[in-house]
């Protein structure tokens, strides 16, 4: 453990300075000014499903540039009282996933709100984009702040916020955000965004400190960024500059949930030591799941589920 000790001890002490630049507070006001003026114009439409005991909705509404964002919405039949609900955004490249992979929950007597992220799974994306496209949604609209990729998707997955805040069966002060990886990261920003979840569990999240993620990255979406900049050094200093509004790192003061994060010292997607810097500007109450032998599944082990469902019990 010596040598896993140490390394602990040198990411606990890594605390990164900001990227923040002066019109970062206002450019997210402006942001969420503009979307929640937006009708979220919700469409429910009730799925027959053979297990009885939960009650299924196909539910679409509208995200960011009146987009339409598509999500199951699944509850137990006949709450006794207020439901707890979890809001679930999945990886890149995945999507909301099988109705029957949230029992785990649903039995625990959880509402469940799963999101397509926009362009993934059934939720298309009609929006403009006006640069960036190497085969990759890491790039598009890199240049153009209020045009790229993930000022959409995380004012997409805020708006999944709205909606369970509007449904009069959800206890509105135990609400809990969960992803893993692009997930994990929209968990995180929404809660920067929205104060309203009281619990966020983001499985080792991307978008955390993205200069030093981009430098020791060796897969997923951000190798995608560094080939655009090598193809454009011309844009180096803007695509920085564009991303560091779309940087964990400068949203981590803003999270007032209680929060658990989850890091894998062999993930060679979501390096560790910018998942720990990001997570040491955090000052709500927080933890943290170390893995110094696992890698980008380690969320997936049964070990670590079992985990999560204790701490969100004991925490929401």
């Amino acid at each position: 453990m010596r040598e896993i000790d140490a390394l602990i001890r040198e990411y606990e002490g890594y605390r990164p300075e900001l990227t923040r630049r002066e019109d970062f507070n206002s450019f997210w006001d402006n942001a969420l000014s503009g979307c929640n003026s937006i009708p979220l114009r919700p469409r429910i439409e009730e799925i027959k499903y053979p297990i009885k005991q939960v009650k299924v909705e196909r539910i679409i509404y509208q995200g960011a540039y009146e987009t339409p964002i598509k999500a199951f919405y699944i509850k137990p039949v006949d709450p006794k009282e207020k439901l707890k609900c979890i809001i679930f955004y999945h990886g890149y490249g995945g999507s909301k996933g099988s109705i029957s992979q949230y029992m785990t929950w649903l039995i625990q007597g959880y509402a469940v709100l799963t999101v397509d992220c926009r362009g993934m799974g059934e939720t298309g994306d009609d929006s403009k984009y006006s640069y960036g496209n190497t085969g990759s949604w890491a790039t598009q609209g890199l240049l153009v702040k209020e045009e790229y990729y993930y000022y959409k998707v995380w004012l997409d997955c805020k708006r999944a916020v709205d909606f369970i805040m509007e449904q009069s069966e959800i206890d509105p002060n135990a609400v809990c955000l969960m992803g893993s990886s692009l997930g994990g990261g929209i968990a995180m920003a929404v809660a920067a965004l929205d104060s309203r979840p009281a619990l966020v569990v983001a499985e080792v999240p991307n978008m955390c400190d993205i200069e030093l993620t981009i430098k020791q990255k060796m897969e997923g979406s951000l190798v995608e960024i560094e080939k655009f900049m090598k193809l454009h050094p011309e844009y180096m200093e803007k695509v920085l500059t564009n991303l560091s509004y779309f940087d964990i790192l400068n949203h981590a003061s803003n999270i007032k949930s209680k929060i658990r994060v989850s890091v894998a010292f062999k993930d060679l997607i979501c390096p560790p030591k910018p998942i720990f810097g990001v997570y040491n500007h955090i000052t709500s109450e927080k933890s943290m799941e170390i893995y110094p032998f696992s890698g980008h599944d380690a969320p997936g082990t049964p070990s670590h589920i079992e985990k999560t469902i204790y701490y969100v019990n004991t925490k929401l």
